[in-house]
């Protein structure tokens, strides 16, 4: 039987597994606790089954959740790469910056892109004895 349950719902359920918390999750997404809690719960009863427990300090995957949740990791990132074969690949976007800038100060911008931009893998890659090309 097929069941329509939205992506993001089942991107919550991801989350809150990856958090171990439904606060820690709604931190993360921007969601508040409460109609991040509703959502994985209308998602368990719509499919029948508990996929946290919960408890005091947070929540743990049943073995069902547990073995749901490694299959739809792995459905997600095909669809992830279908999309992206069809939308074309993603580009890669290469920023020089000044040595001198603190390393806190670096990071401080990283976290900053990070939370403007939550659609954007961040990938940071260290390239050594490689000159930038510069125009004149």
């Amino acid at each position: 039987m097929r069941r329509r349950v939205q992506l993001i719902t089942l991107d919550c359920a991801l989350v809150v597994a990856e958090e171990g918390s439904f606060l820690g999750a709604s931190r993360r997404m921007g969601i508040h606790h409460s109609a991040l809690s509703r959502r994985v719960r209308n998602l368990e009863h719509s499919l029948g089954t508990v996929l946290f427990e919960r408890h005091a300090a947070g929540v743990r995957p049943t073995l069902l959740g547990a073995k749901l949740l490694g299959n739809l990791r792995r459905v997600l990132a095909e669809l992830d790469g279908t999309l992206a074969m069809v939308g074309g690949q993603a580009g890669n976007l290469a920023a020089d910056f000044d040595a001198s800038v603190h390393a806190t100060e670096l990071l401080d911008i990283v976290v900053d892109f990070i939370r403007s931009r939550p659609d954007v893998i961040l990938r940071l890659v260290e390239t050594k004895g490689v000159a930038a090309a510069r125009s004149p």
